[in-house]
């Protein structure tokens, strides 16, 4: 039988599944640091992304982890709204991957989530729902609005300010204009970025990366829409564990909250709502604006 040292115990019959946990942080060291002491565990490799123009010391990163196998990608200045993101994204699934190693789970998380539960529970649920995959999906269908986001060419990024917007109706307009239709019948699908997916399909998504480069470079937000468009036209739809496609993000496995904010900060006195919200991840959080629900629920993992 196969077996696996785990806390200093041999553990016969058990499978030590492996987890990879790709990170994308830029800033708040002291929160991504409660984070990687969450989920430093030798069942998990860890590959991280950090901001170019992040300060965030990598010496200091790989201090804090003591069992998990560490990886930095090449880093880039991620822009919002542009294809930076997506970009990111095949990095940290390429290096997984380009490692040699095998993974049953792949997790992509920012470096302001948290895990609510530790690495037992963890490892335990996708054991126990092993082969499904945890993506989340906004609506049965995107809305016109959404598919204008990948059906017209927009080149610019960080559309956060007044010139950006303004830009990005001018594109939308003139693709309206000269009929452009960068969709042509293919099924496109939207939702968020942050996703728990089996190896099997990490890989896949990683076959497909001529497709989304070329269907979603010079598109708006398309990190919002390249893993949901692949695997919606892929047999690994059909192992979804949640095909309500009606925005709830327990699809995913993360507690995210859109209706205080774009995401809500937690703060101390969601505790009780986040820890029996039954959602395995959480985000966003800030130390800066409150660094004690950071402190007890990483408490709570490690202790728990």
């Amino acid at each position: 039988s196969e077996m696996c040292i785990r806390d200093r115990y041999i553990i016969a019959d058990w499978r030590c599944t492996m987890h990879a946990y790709l990170i994308i942080a830029h800033d708040q060291f002291d929160l991504l640091e409660s984070l990687l002491k969450c989920i430093d565990d030798e069942r998990n490799d860890i590959y991280i992304h950090i901001d170019s123009h992040s300060k965030l010391d990598i010496s200091r990163i790989q201090s804090v982890l003591q069992n998990s196998r560490v990886e930095f990608v090449p880093r880039i200045h991620i822009r919002w709204g542009g294809f930076d993101m997506v970009r990111c994204e095949y990095e940290l699934l390429e290096a997984a991957f380009e490692s040699g190693r095998e993974y049953d789970y792949v997790h992509l998380i920012s470096g302001a989530d948290l895990p609510l539960k530790n690495q037992d529970e963890i490892h335990r649920y996708f054991d126990e729902h092993k082969g499904e995959e945890f993506v989340h999906f906004g609506a049965p269908e995107p809305t016109e609005k959404e598919l204008e986001r990948v059906r017209y060419y927009h080149f610019a990024s960080g559309r956060r300010n007044f010139f950006n917007r303004l830009v990005t109706k001018a594109e939308t307009v003139l693709g309206r204009i000269f009929g452009i239709n960068r969709i042509k019948g293919k099924k496109i699908q939207r939702g968020s970025q942050w996703f728990s997916v089996t190896g099997e399909f990490a890989k896949y998504l990683i076959s497909q990366k001529s497709f989304v480069f070329k269907q979603f470079k010079h598109t708006y937000i398309p990190d919002e829409f390249f893993v949901q468009t692949v695997i919606i036209n892929s047999s690994f739809a059909d192992n979804l564990h949640s095909k309500k496609f009606d925005d709830d993000h327990e699809a995913c496995l993360r507690y995210i909250d859109w209706t205080r904010g774009h995401p809500y900060t937690f703060k101390s006195e969601d505790y009780d709502e986040l820890m029996n919200s039954g959602c395995l991840f959480a985000r966003k959080f800030s130390i800066v604006q409150d660094d004690k629900i950071v402190r007890k629920i990483t408490s709570a993992v490690l202790n728990g």
